[in-house]
This record gives structure tokens, sequence and C-alpha cells, in this order.
């Protein structure tokens, strides 16, 4: 009898151990998995989540996760308004984002270099407000290169070259958000 509970008592302490290894090679698991994923898997998890993005002290955009690519995210305004592309370097904060997470190679999109994205913008000829680091600048497209933006700019916001537009370069990465006007 003595060693019936002798037995007993090991056999439960071995289960007990069994089962806190188990949970800590989970863990383990869970925390490698996580350290792979990107702001971008993120953000495609979100896809269809309302999100605050905040790039700078004084700019917060807030929207519903549209489309995302590698380095860069669209977000949609509430209600099916005006669509923004936020390149995923000028992020500094995300209020609302979730722990769920979907690679690039799981999405049915091809995923797009912020280039692409900008010339499509610019094909379709129309206003923008450019969101940079030394401020904004409303516009069209007029040309996008590998690490710089051209652009027409309307200093008063008039869908028409007026006198005192100029044409700007700007750095890609200095671009905070491009916003349809």
């Amino acid at each position: 009898m003595r060693f019936d509970r002798i037995f007993e008592d090991l056999e439960g302490r071995f289960a007990h151990h069994e089962r806190e290894e188990m949970r800590a090679v989970s863990e383990d698991l869970a925390r490698a998995e996580r350290a792979q994923l990107s702001l971008a898997d993120r953000l495609r998890g979100a896809g269809g989540s309302s999100l605050t993005l905040h790039l700078g002290p004084s700019l917060r955009l807030e929207g519903v996760v549209d489309d995302v690519g590698e380095e860069w995210v669209a977000l949609q305004e509430e209600g099916g308004g005006r669509r923004t592309v936020v390149p995923l370097a000028a992020i500094a904060l995300v209020d609302g984002l979730s722990s769920r997470a979907r690679p690039a190679e799981e999405s049915l999109r091809s995923p797009l270099g912020l280039g692409s994205v900008l010339r499509a913008i610019a094909r379709d000829r129309g206003v923008v407000r450019l969101e940079t680091t030394a401020g904004g600048i409303m516009g069209r497209l007029a040309a996008v290169g590998v690490d710089a933006v051209d652009v027409h700019s309307l200093p008063t916001g008039e869908s028409g070259t007026v006198p005192g537009s100029a044409r700007i370069t700007v750095a890609t990465a200095s671009l905070l958000a491009v916003r349809p006007r």
C-alpha cells in the first residue's frame, strides 16, 4: 500500500513535469513564430479592421485596412471615403492592431511595391495631398522614380496648372501619406 502511494506520487510528478515541459516548448515556438512576423503581416491580418496610424506628433490617420504591400498600407476612410496610401516606414504607432497576422504568401493579391502604387496614382492624374516630414504638398504626381516622386504642386488646390505651380521632387523616404483630394 505504501509503495502504491509512492508510485502514484511519482507518476503524478512525472505527468506534471511533462505538461510543464510541453507548455514551455509551446511558448518558445509561439515566440519564435511571432519573431518572424513583420508589421505588413500584422496589417494584412487586420484587413477590414479600423485602425489609427500615428505618423508623427500631429498627424493621425483613421480608417479601415483596405490593402497591404510589403512597403505600404492603404486605409479606406469610414463610410467608403478616400483611400490613403501610407509607407510602412512612416508609421510610428498603430492603435487597434490585433495580434492576428497573415504572411504575404497567404495573401490572395500580389504584393505591389510602393513605387507601383504611386505610379498607378500618377496615371489617374488626380489631385493628391502628399504629407511629408517637411509639410504637406497639394498637386498631381508627375513622375515616380526609385527613391523620389516629382509633383506638380497646386499651391491653392486648383484642379489645373496655375501661375505659382511648380515641379517639386519629394524623396520617398520623407513621404508620410498620399491622400486623394
